[in-house]
């Protein structure tokens, strides 16, 4: 079988925090009550044994991914309970690549070693900073010193593939001041990193802070020296940027997120998680009570149908995020569309420009670097079709 027709990788939603963040808009509240937790894992299990709604093969070394929300709020024995419910239904079988997601704030080192022993062997903290008053401006609820303790921690616990995310762009930060968090962090010798541009999402308490002046962004001409900088500091340091926002070393890729980049199919699980089949998106509620009321019969997932031109859209968006390309040999398999002839005048001065860059002979199209920083210019060609 090819590689989009089989699930490729298996998300998990946790939509619980100890407390949500300023600039979060991701499906996910603060709750710390453990029977609501209870509930949810045992309605996710059912969700599981139900087989989805995706219905391809589940290739055996699919990736598990458990995102959030924060994972590590759930008691160490529902995520147990999850992982077996995944193994008794065939999802993890032999996976090339186990993540768990973790709040720094919410790390120990038997948690750690719980999950370790569970069979996670890839841990993904949301750092953001290493600036405690930035940390702080965005409703972080750990410390520099904690987020470092957590990684150290994670090592002991036998954790060899560490990532960590990474904000450019916060509140109150200086070029200094990310510097700095780099240094900190690039020192503790993880081998990959996350790197996002502050996206600030309309209807979040930071968006109200900052259009009521109680707080100021960095300047665009700021925002853009930040961005060199991440580049820069990064390359030197011998990270490889192989995805728009990702940087690793000796090749320790994020496989679970190379499944998306590449639009193959997955499954997912829990509130609000999104399922891909290769054709249509299935989406459960994001309403926990919803979802969880659901779960007594059957979990109602919204359905998205796309279309061909869709498809191509998302398809071309997903790929040309990654260094290594767009693969226009299977666009034209899988969607029976040459990329090169259907969208030639659109593209040809994003070539001149020297933003694009074509392998004939691998049919392989990229983004130059200068491409990545105005990859939206480019994205528009095939998404607004």
């Amino acid at each position: 079988m090819k590689p989009y027709e089989q699930i490729q990788a298996i998300y998990l939603h946790t939509p619980f925090c100890v407390q949500k963040c300023l600039y979060c808009d991701f499906a996910s509240y603060a709750c710390r009550d453990a029977s609501v937790m209870e509930r949810y894992t045992d309605a996710v299990c059912k969700e599981i044994a139900s087989g989805g709604a995706v219905k391809l093969p589940v290739n055996p070394n699919a990736t598990i991914y458990f995102g959030g929300g924060t994972p590590s709020t759930l008691p160490v024995e529902c995520i147990a309970k999850l992982v077996d419910a995944l193994k008794k239904n065939k999802y993890w079988q032999e996976p090339a690549e186990a993540t768990i997601e973790v709040n720094p704030g919410t790390a120990d080192l038997a948690k750690l070693k719980a999950f370790r022993e569970l069979g996670f062997d890839r841990i993904s903290f949301g750092v953001q900073s290493l600036n405690d008053t930035e940390l702080k401006t965005i409703g972080r609820i750990h410390t520099a010193e904690e987020a470092l303790q957590a990684i150290a921690w994670a090592e002991e616990a036998g954790f060899t593939r560490i990532n960590a995310d990474l904000i450019y762009g916060l509140p109150g930060q200086t070029m200094e001041s990310l510097r700095k968090t780099l240094e900190q962090l690039v020192e503790t010798g993880i081998e990959h990193i996350s790197v996002y541009g502050l996206i600030v999402e309309e209807g979040t308490p930071l968006a109200t802070l900052i259009n009521e002046g109680k707080l100021i962004l960095p300047d665009e001409d700021t925002a853009a020296d930040m961005y060199e900088l991440v580049q820069n500091f990064l390359k030197e340091q011998g990270f490889e940027r192989y995805e728009i926002s990702n940087y690793a070393k000796n090749g320790q890729y994020s496989k679970h997120n190379l499944v998306y980049w590449k639009y193959e199919p997955y499954a997912a699980f829990g509130a609000a998680a999104c399922g891909f089949d290769g054709a249509s998106r299935f989406t459960a509620n994001e309403v926990v009570a919803d979802y969880l009321s659901q779960t007594q019969e059957a979990v109602i997932y919204n359905e998205e149908n796309l279309s061909n031109e869709e498809l191509l859209g998302e398809f071309m968006f997903m790929g040309l995020r990654k260094t290594s390309g767009a693969n226009l040999r299977e666009a034209r398999e899988r969607l029976g569309i040459d990329v090169m002839e259907r969208f030639a005048s659109e593209m040809e001065p994003f070539f001149q420009k020297e933003m694009l860059r074509y392998d004939s002979e691998q049919e392989l199209l990229f983004l130059t670097e200068r491409g990545m920083e105005l990859g939206n210019l480019i994205f528009e060609i095939f998404v607004t079709i």
